[in-house]
């Protein structure tokens, strides 16, 4: 038997990352150990490289967007002034228009007579008839029962003399196929006058301070829901 002494002895076991000519791994290789910060800055300023990309991106939205229109008169201004926020959302489809038809008419021409001589409709089509007035002007309000193709539909109507010898016409379509005016038109209609009735939209000195975005070729907005 062999003596402690005696035995022979064993060669040390070297370790992967101690023996000679061992490659060192990639986890701890001198070139990924110093990649580390200046990766660690590009991800800092990441956002900042960013930034005209979404500069970019923003300008070409911004570019495609509708511009803002002025309304041309107090009547137009009037319609637009129901898409101003909080939006005129009824639950049924309202189709406005406006125009303003000048130099026909003499300064004692009440508006009520006028906008008839202008729409052609006759007395049994008014459903209801008011006046108010509104700040610098005497507006006439009613409701038109108009036939139409399929049926019968109701307008609201407001009109009032813009000057000595100018009419000015507001007139909103309501849709539905009742034979008679609803509840829900009634209301809605009561809504819209609230909106729009209201001194500082009928100063005298100037129109109404609203815009809108009209795409091109864009007519008058409606209001409650798309067909």
């Amino acid at each position: 038997m062999l003596s402690p002494a005696s035995r022979p002895s064993r060669p040390p076991t070297s370790s992967p990352a101690t023996a000679p000519g061992a490659l060192p791994s990639r986890a701890h290789s001198p070139a990924r150990i110093r990649a580390r910060p200046r990766v660690r800055r590009v991800w800092r300023f990441a956002p900042l490289l960013l930034l005209p990309a979404l500069g970019l991106v923003a300008l070409v939205l911004w570019s495609h967007r509708p511009p803002l229109v002025a309304p041309r008169h107090r009547a137009e201004a009037l319609c637009f002034a129901l898409a101003q926020p909080p939006a005129f959302d009824p639950p049924m489809r309202v189709e406005p228009s406006a125009a303003l038809v000048r130099g026909r008419f003499t300064h004692s021409t009440p508006a009520a007579l006028a906008v008839q001589e202008v729409m052609h409709f006759s007395d049994p089509m008014v459903v209801n008839q008011w006046k108010r007035r509104v700040g610098d002007y005497d507006v006439c309000a009613m409701w038109l029962r108009i036939p139409e193709a399929g049926g019968v539909r109701f307008w609201m109507i407001l009109a009032w003399m813009e000057g000595d010898t100018d009419l000015a016409v507001c007139s909103f379509r309501f849709a539905g196929d009742a034979p008679e005016l609803t509840e829900a038109q009634i209301r809605w209609g009561q809504m819209l006058l609230r909106r729009v009735l209201v001194p500082r939209n009928f100063d005298a000195a100037r129109l109404p301070d609203v815009k809108l975005r009209v795409p091109p070729g864009g007519g008058m907005p409606s209001y409650g829901p798309r067909i």
